[in-house]
Order: C-alpha cells, then sequence, then structure tokens
C-alpha cells in the first residue's frame, strides 16, 4: 500500500473525443484529439447508420465436407 500514490496536480488531463472511438473499425490517430463543439454537436445531431442486413448468397457453395454451423 505504501507504494500505491495518487497522481500529481495535473499530471493527467483529459478531453473529449469523437464518438468515433467506439467503433473498431475507426484506426487512425485523429481518434484521440479534442473534439470541438461544432464536432460533438454535428456528430449527436446526425442520424446513426444502421447496418445493411445481410443477404443471402444466391447459389449454396459446393459441399466440401467439412460442414457448417450455418
Amino acid at each position: 500500500m505504501a507504494l500505491l500514490t495518487a497522481p500529481e496536480e495535473g499530471e493527467f488531463v483529459w478531453h473529449e473525443v469523437s464518438t468515433r472511438v467506439n467503433r473498431a473499425a475507426n484506426d487512425d490517430a485523429q481518434l484521440i484529439l479534442p473534439i470541438t463543439a461544432e464536432q460533438m454537436a454535428a456528430e449527436q445531431s446526425a442520424p446513426a447508420k444502421k447496418a445493411e442486413p445481410r443477404r443471402p448468397e444466391s447459389s449454396a457453395p459446393e459441399d466440401d465436407g467439412q460442414g457448417s454451423l450455418f
């Protein structure tokens, strides 16, 4: 317990980031940059995109003898 100490005043800082950080497909350095109030408002007012439903393949794949769970 003697080794556990709180950080010094000002050692850590925080800032709000884009909601893009919540998606694994987004992988760039801009994710850690601070977000402006205008950008935050634009993200909140933009409608959420829905994923397109999966469409079944038009033809069944050849049977390779491996079996499938799906």
